[in-house]
């Protein structure tokens, strides 16, 4: 297919506008404030995500790889949703998180209600008033088309003025009285607007288009090219009338113009269609590399409008005004001001052994067997089937995982920036390497990545009872309380640890972390009261929310200081997940700088040239 730059289709579009329809879909109000399809659907999952593992949605990050990756698992495992970029994602999605149609309404009010015209809204609504654009069809719910279009039309004298007509599902009589009398402009909201009755979001709603509005738009297609920004083709119904087109005798005299970012992302129906197209003689091209704002504001830069709707759109971008400022001069500081809690990576494993098995498996499968037979190793799937990554001792790993064929192919590359699954399994080497020889537990289970102070042994001798007491001295100290203990009231157990996140800043890799009281719960209880259940947790809420209010800027320092002794000093910068004999597997080998990154003021100064600084 060909492809051409927003700026070369402008100037087409210049010399004839009125001969155009638009189709928008979800992505041209992206950024007039509203979600895209897609920002929706990863919300839906995330939501789902919440409800079925009872983890509070304001700790998920749906845009962190790390999470993507655990919802996208979840959603594998449970089988309900369809697979990801399915064509019925969104709508599956949708329906299963609101089941009712009046609850779907008033989702998309809400999210409608966040949004404001964009300069592209605004160019096209001046195209509509000014009678330079015949007709418009959206799948979007939101008003911002014909709100700009109504306030351009103001602008213009009454008698050249253009009044659109808008069509919904509910009212879909307009847009055939507009087509078969020629009252051009035209709006048709194809699957309705937030105010409508009815709207088309499931499966079950999308797959028949409204008959008047499907003939509506396939009519319209017969006279006019078409010029498609923000739309997806999730939905049969619309692509089916838009191949439908083709199957007359004069269909897209002016061709099709589709917008898109990167055409390997286009779905497949969209491909297909576009290749029929371009077989049934239609002149298609790609207008890559461009939004839907930049587009519509190239077009305003060539079309000739009135003057008054020429003031109104570039009144739209923010004018600059320089104006002098006075420069303060003061002695600078001769330190940083602001203390972070992130460690420098110095040194981070990048590649893990390879390990290929006879079938692909769940990751829970391959830990299972791993527990079953005590063998110590970090594993993740390597993002091809069958292919696992792996730390730890080849010939137990082999042992462990005998039903499942393996075989050893040699080293597998690990780079975190790219691929997430290899940061994960950075992450649970990181955690396992830092907890070594320590009195600390990993916490690697369902919420993000983790380390708590261990439990004392009951059966701890006196030496190692002595050797944990001298290593959480500091931290202790730092705390001013017990590190472990019970939730007064409750039958709930506490231990003061520390998220930790990797971040990429300034060059390098940090370990940040974040102190934290966890609190675990008796899951002894199964049978036990409910009412009872909530009254603890609710208490060991409260009673870590009042432990934490107490702790002001002197015990925060005094608590990183602590635990920066306990990470990066006690045992060594250097630290490996797992011992391992001389050439018996890959082991996990991390360096911790010694100092903690500070911020520093926006200049130079000799004070940041100071050796180990």
């Amino acid at each position: 297919m060909k492809e051409t730059s927003g700026r070369a289709f402008a100037t087409r579009f210049a010399l004839n506008p009125s001969s155009y329809a638009w189709l928008l879909g979800a992505g041209a109000s992206a950024t007039a404030g509203i979600p895209t399809g897609y920002q929706m659907i990863q919300e839906f999952r995330a939501q789902l995500y919440a409800s079925e593992t009872g983890i509070s949605s304001r700790e998920i990050d749906s845009s962190d790889p790390l999470w993507q990756e655990r919802i996208d698992q979840h959603h594998e495992r449970k089988g309900v949703l369809p697979p990801k970029w399915s064509p019925t994602e969104y709508s599956r999605a949708f329906e299963a998180l609101y089941p009712s149609q009046e609850d779907r309404r008033l989702y998309i009010k809400r999210q409608v209600s966040k949004g404001s015209p964009s300069l592209g809204h605004k160019v096209l609504g001046a195209l509509l008033s000014s009678n330079q654009t015949s007709c418009v069809f959206t799948t979007n719910f939101d008003t911002l088309i014909e709100d700009s279009a109504t306030v351009a039309a103001q602008l213009l004298p009454p008698s050249d003025r253009s009044s659109v007509t808008l069509a919904a599902i509910d009212n879909s009589a307009r847009a055939e009285t507009c087509l078969r009398e020629n009252e051009w402009p035209l709006i048709v909201k194809l699957h309705g607007d937030y105010q409508s009755v009815e709207l088309k979001n499931t499966d079950s709603e999308l797959l028949e288009q409204d008959e008047r509005l499907r003939l509506v738009l396939t009519q319209s297609l017969h006279r006019f090219g078409l010029i498609v920004v923000g739309y997806s083709g999730r939905d049969e119904s619309i692509m089916q009338a838009l191949r439908a087109v083709l199957t007359d005798p004069v269909h897209y005299p002016k061709g099709i113009y589709w917008l898109c970012q990167d055409p390997t992302r286009l779905l497949p129906a969209v491909t297909e269609f576009l290749e029929e197209a371009e077989t049934a003689g239609v002149d298609v091209h790609l207008v890559c590399g461009t939004t839907f704002d930049e587009l519509l504001g190239n077009i305003a830069d060539i079309t000739e409008l009135p003057p008054p709707l020429v003031s109104h759109v570039i009144s739209s971008e923010r004018s600059i005004t320089p104006t002098p400022v006075t420069l303060e001069r003061s002695p600078t500081l001769a330190a940083p001001v602001l203390r972070l809690s992130a460690l420098p990576l110095l040194a981070m494993p990048h590649s893990a052994r390879k390990i290929t098995l006879d079938s692909p498996v769940e990751v829970a499968e391959i830990r299972g067997l791993l527990k079953e037979s005590m063998t110590k190793a970090v594993i993740g799937l390597a993002g091809q089937p069958g292919v696992i990554a792996a730390f730890g001792d080849d010939e137990a790993l082999c042992k462990a995982l005998s039903p499942l064929g393996p075989k050893l192919s040699g080293e597998i590359q690990l780079d975190i920036s790219k691929d997430p699954w290899a940061k994960g399994v950075i992450y649970e080497a990181l955690i396992r390497a830092l907890c070594r020889n320590l009195p600390l537990r990993a916490r690697l289970q369902g919420r993000g990545h983790s380390l708590s102070v261990s439990w004392p042994h009951a059966n701890l001798t006196a030496e190692a009872a002595a050797e944990r007491r001298q290593q959480l001295a500091n931290l202790k100290s730092a705390y001013g309380t017990e590190l472990t203990g019970l939730v007064p009231g409750t039958t709930a157990r506490y231990a003061e640890g520390v998220w930790i996140r990797l971040e990429e800043a300034d060059g390098r890799w940090w370990v940040v972390f974040e102190p934290a009281t966890f609190i675990d719960f008796s899951r002894a209880g199964k049978d036990a009261d409910p009412t009872q259940s909530t009254l603890e947790h609710r208490k060991a809420e409260d009673w870590r929310r009042e432990r934490w209010v107490q702790k002001y800027n002197p015990r925060w320092s005094a608590i990183f200081d602590a635990w920066v002794e306990l990470l990066a000093h006690i045992n060594g910068a250097r630290r490996t997940a797992y011992r391992l004999p001389e050439g018996r597997g890959i082991t996990a080998e991390f360096e911790l700088g010694p100092r903690t990154a500070r911020s520093r003021p926006s200049h130079d100064h000799n004070s940041y040239h100071v050796s180990g600084r």
